[in-house]
Formats: C-alpha cells, sequence, structure tokens
C-alpha cells in the first residue's frame, strides 16, 4: 500500500500537479493509511500471539488435570491391587507408604528404623505394615493387607501431620 502511494505521488509530482497544497494533503493522507495498516498488523499480531499464549495456558491446565488423574487412578490401582496379593502390596503400595511414614515421621525426629519409637507413635500393626526390615512375601499370591488396616496406618500418619 506504501509503494502504491509513494508510486502516485511520484507520478504526481512528474506530471506536474496544478497545487503544491494537494501534493502535501496526499503525502499526509498517505502516511496516515500506512500508520493505520501498520497499527492494524501490529494489532492483528499481538490478537494473535495472546490467542496462542491462552490457547497454550489452556493445554497445560487439561495437562496438569490429566497427570493429577492418571495419578489417582494409579493409586487407586495400587491400593486395590495391594489388598488383593501380598507381592503386588509390596511391590507398589509399600513403596509408597514407606515414603509418606519416613517423612511424616521425620518432622519428629524419628528414623522408620527406630522400631520402639514409631511403634509408640503409629503402633504395631502400622508398623509392620512399613518396616523398611521387611523382606519381600514367601507367597506372593497371599492375600495383601487389608483395607481397614491400612486405613489404621493412614489415620496415624495424618495425625501425625496435623501435629506438627
Amino acid at each position: 500500500m506504501a509503494a502504491l502511494v509513494a508510486i502516485a505521488l511520484a507520478i504526481a509530482l512528474g506530471i506536474g500537479v496544478p497545487h503544491p497544497a494537494l501534493v502535501e494533503r496526499s503525502a499526509a493522507a498517505a502516511f496516515g493509511l500506512l500508520g493505520l495498516g501498520a497499527g492494524s498488523i501490529a494489532l492483528s499480531t499481538a490478537v494473535d500471539s495472546g490467542r496462542a499464549a491462552s490457547s497454550r495456558r489452556r493445554e497445560l491446565l487439561e495437562e496438569a488435570a490429566d497427570a493429577g488423574t492418571a495419578g489417582l487412578a494409579a493409586l487407586e490401582r495400587s491400593i486395590r491391587f495391594g489388598a488383593s496379593t501380598a507381592g503386588d502390596f509390596y511391590a507398589q503400595l509399600r513403596p509408597r507408604l514407606v515414603s509418606l511414614a519416613k517423612a511424616r515421621l521425620s518432622r519428629y525426629g524419628v528414623a522408620l528404623s527406630d522400631r520402639k519409637r514409631v511403634e509408640e507413635l503409629l503402633g504395631r500393626d502400622a508398623y509392620v505394615i512399613v518396616d523398611p526390615e521387611c523382606p519381600p512375601p514367601v507367597d506372593r499370591f497371599a492375600p495383601g493387607v487389608p483395607l481397614s488396616q491400612l486405613r489404621g496406618l493412614l489415620d496415624k500418619l495424618e495425625a501425625l501431620g496435623e501435629g506438627s
């Protein structure tokens, strides 16, 4: 557009426009149109980049929600399998519980290996679940840890978290 205006001005000057004020007005109009064109291009680019950023934010939120949902589904599956067989409990759920117990007990300055102190805080039944010396089950297909026992451990760990 600017090139066309420049060519038109050059032609007008070349053939001798009757009045010099007309050339000034034409130039002012050309520069005004050029400014409007540049502004509209800049605005269009800004709007498009804003849409792209908004779209990317929406995608990241959806990915986070999907990852959270997947994590919850994996945890639910671990709990279900852990209650059904001893091998699944030992391999899938127990490492999560041991990690959680270590974190909660560390707030009290207690190591998970301090059996006496941990049994005082959690109880013997709960300690059996997270005992770091616990060997793998001999019969991997034996029944896993009952949900009531898991619930008891989690209640005690949660109470430890509230107390700090």
